[in-house]
């Protein structure tokens, strides 16, 4: 059985053992009942509109958080090889060899 035939089934069978209601207050029930559906979704929506202001001010907030937190975590950038000097000697040959490495000095290209 689909939905509709059960709830007139389950109807049909409440309506044998119920006793019958006043005059009137059978449709006044009804229409009761659908107005406070329409009110229902209503009053859904409306608590949907009042979420989103709050969600404004929770953004602006959290991107104010990022940009003050991320600077802090970046990593500072290495300062230029401003120039290496390593010297050494050979004492028994009477040598003394002095490298120079100048921040223009690239290593793997070529000229």
């Amino acid at each position: 059985m689909n939905d509709r035939q059960l709830d007139d089934r389950i109807s049909d069978l409440v309506r044998r053992v119920a006793l019958e209601p006043p005059d009137g207050l059978e449709g006044k029930a009804l229409a009761a009942a659908r107005t406070v559906a329409t009110r229902a979704g209503a009053h859904r929506q409306k608590r949907a509109n009042r979420f989103w202001p709050t969600l404004i001010p929770a953004a602006v907030l959290a991107g104010a958080a990022a940009l003050l937190v991320l600077p802090a975590l970046r990593r500072p950038s290495a300062a230029p090889i401003a120039e290496i000097r390593t010297e050494f000697e050979l004492s028994d040959k009477n040598i003394k060899v002095i490298f120079f490495q100048k921040p223009d000095f690239y290593l793997f290209k070529e000229n």
